[in-house]
């Protein structure tokens, strides 16, 4: 029954595989080597070589290249990481003739990728006895011509990162073959993983568009020198990505069949909607886009002569000033809600409608157009209940006993996320404690007993309840009263986990903060000084994202002007002092503040005081990206 767990309203686009075949190229050197024998030199007899054991089947013989050279078309062992190289997306990886040979294409999907691969999986008991690893690297730009691309080689080993850079600096090394040497007292043992990533691209900034990067023969030496051989036929499960954070989960998803188009920059395509299609456009909906582009796609309404839109015939749903969406933008996707257009296409626009186009200040193409309704769902931060697993009949409740730790999760501005499986969503019943009595009652519903109707956001096997939700059948503070946390359905029910915690809140307009890059020890502080354009990014109603790998979540530290005194200070924690818990919420490898949730450290209005912005944890950390959007 676990796998009922896998929550298909959270199965975002999960890495792309298209097996097909790839292969290898000689491997150069960076200095031509001299084979001529001088005329000074004695010819010598070949010595006389010492008889060899039969090498076993875990080394190459002599006359093959590569550990994996990509010509059996496998590169299932292989997948896209988010997390060794922060800030790395999904991309599309296949075998495809390059070079004279069989290689692996990686076509990137928006962010840099970073392709990994089970050194354990690939080598067996052999993953220990790696010392070197060749790769050879090539490089394509959307328009043919060169451009120098660089990255990194990442062994990921007993949780240790080690990052060794290369690059393709010159049209005449490309492709180009870079070694990574395993650091002196490591070694590759289970779970470890030898990684290649993508972090510089000039083609992209010359054109637009990403390159497209070439892998080719993989090579795991030894200490002495010999290549090891690789089980190719490993296949690597991905996991589906959870829902992106920065967009909303929608329900009753319609589909806008035949919308697939694409153009240059400032052009625009899409289709002439049929009535049902323009029907679906109104108050509530939220339009959906998966494209692909280094800057968003927005909306483009060519209204009909019958039904004549008051705000004109050709609409452009972009500010016209700075052409950056009213949107949420994530990972080869956009979201519109209809509301965020009215004010570029005027009330009721569905009924105008006739043509619905697309269009981006750089090369784009769409994929698809969906349109469907905020489901209320969102990305919840925070503590899973441990031994929350529990099922029953119809009516009947099973549950645990709340730890004092547990209790204290239950707080105003938290989400309750049940993964449960059943015909009916569940609710929670709530037994309090006798000590502590709850004015509401001994053992309350939290459900309208009436209809049984939950109050929360239902998807496919999960349903989630804020604390607000709650309150007028536990009563306020009901925290401190719970004793016993249960679960109840009209049928037969199953419950997973539950996980409480602050929400992920989608962000609009979200613009990454330059170069905010940065790492340090436990206690440390690192970061940027911020730039007029970036201070006036902090404003109310604003969201912070910080991308960062860590034991323990980031938090911000703001230092301050000289000339705009900010009456706070002029060195600001965003944590508290004591207790060192962030206020905001905590997701997979991500943390975000909202503007209001610094206030109390930072003061009001403190994006005009601000100069420095910092950030730091109780452990060591590391900051790969930061972005502000609006709620």
């Amino acid at each position: 029954m676990k796998a009922k767990k896998l929550l298909a309203l959270f199965l975002a686009a999960a890495m792309t595989f298209a097996m097909v075949g790839c292969g290898g190229n000689d491997a150069e050197t960076d200095a031509p080597s001299d084979t001529n024998q001088t005329d000074d030199v004695a010819p010598t007899e070949a010595p006389t070589e010492a008889p060899t054991e039969t090498p076993s089947d875990d080394v190459v013989p002599a006359s093959t290249e590569a550990s994996i050279d990509f010509e059996d078309g496998a590169c299932g062992f292989a997948y896209c990481d988010t997390k060794i190289a922060g800030g790395t997306g999904p991309a599309e990886l296949s075998v495809v003739d390059y070079n004279g040979s069989k290689a692996l294409q990686v076509v990137p999907g928006g962010k840099f990728p970073c392709v990994a691969m089970p050194v354990d999986q690939l080598l067996g008991d052999k993953a220990g006895d790696v010392a070197t690893v060749d790769v050879t690297i090539g490089v394509v730009s959307a328009d043919g011509n060169f451009y120098a691309v660089s990255g990194n080689l990442y062994s990921m080993i007993s949780g240790g990162k080690n990052a060794q850079a290369w690059s393709v600096y010159l049209d005449t090394a490309n492709p180009k073959t870079v070694t990574y040497t395993v650091p002196d007292g490591a070694s590759f043992a289970d779970g470890d993983v030898f990684a290649i990533s993508m972090e510089v691209d000039n083609g992209r900034s010359e054109t637009g568009s990403q390159s497209t990067l070439y892998i080719d023969n993989i090579t795991f030496k030894d200490a002495a020198g010999n290549v090891l051989a690789a089980d190719t036929s490993v296949v690597v499960e991905v996991a589906a990505a959870a829902a992106d954070p920065n967009l909303l989960v929608l329900k009753d998803v319609v589909e806008i069949d035949g919308f697939a188009a694409s153009a240059g920059g400032w052009a625009q395509a899409g289709i002439d909607l049929t009535e049902e299609q323009k029907a679906l456009f109104v108050p509530g909906s939220v339009i959906e886009i998966d494209y692909s582009g280094t800057t968003p796609v927005w909306l483009v309404a060519i209204c009909g002569e019958e039904q004549v839109n008051p705000m004109g015939g050709w609409l452009r749903g972009v500010d016209q000033n700075t052409f950056i969406p009213n949107a949420y933008v994530g990972d080869g996707k956009i979201q519109y809600r209809y509301e965020d257009l009215v004010e570029f296409f005027g009330e009721d626009y569905g009924q105008y409608l006739n043509t619905l186009q697309c269009e981006a200040a750089n090369d784009w193409e769409v994929f698809g157009m969906r349109v469907g309704t905020d489901s209320g769902l969102v990305t919840v931060g925070g503590t899973e209940i441990e031994g929350f697993a529990a099922s029953a009949g119809g009516w009947a409740q099973a549950g645990i006993d709340l730890t004092e730790e547990q209790k204290a999760l239950f707080v105003p501005g938290s989400v309750i996320e049940i993964e449960y499986s059943g015909d009916t969503p569940v609710w929670l019943v709530a037994i309090c404690n006798e000590e502590n009595p709850n004015p509401m009652g001994g053992w309350l519903r939290g459900v309208n007993q009436e209809t049984f109707e939950v109050d929360g956001a239902v998807g496919d096997g999960v349903v989630q309840y804020t604390y607000e939700q709650l309150v007028p059948y536990f009563g306020e503070d009901f925290g401190q009263y719970l004793d016993t946390l249960q679960c109840e359905a009209q049928n037969d029910w199953e419950v997973y986990s539950v996980r409480v915690g602050k929400p992920i809140v989608p962000a609009k307009n979200a613009t990454e903060i330059e170069g905010f890059a940065a790492s340090a020890g436990g206690w440390a502080q690192a970061g940027i000084d911020l730039t007029e354009e970036q201070k006036a990014l902090f404003v109310p109603g604003c969201v912070i994202n910080i991308e960062y790998s860590g034991d323990t979540p980031v938090w911000l530290v703001a230092i301050c002007g000289d000339e705009q005194v900010n009456p706070m200070g002029g060195w600001l924690r965003g944590v508290n002092q004591e207790t060192f818990e962030v206020d905001g919420a905590v997701g997979d490898g991500m943390v975000q503040y909202t503007y209001e949730q610094l206030v109390p450290y930072f003061g009001e209005d403190f994006g005009q005081y601000l100069n420095t912005l910092q950030c730091e944890a109780a452990n060591d950390w590391e900051v790969y990206s930061m972005s502000v959007g609006m709620q």
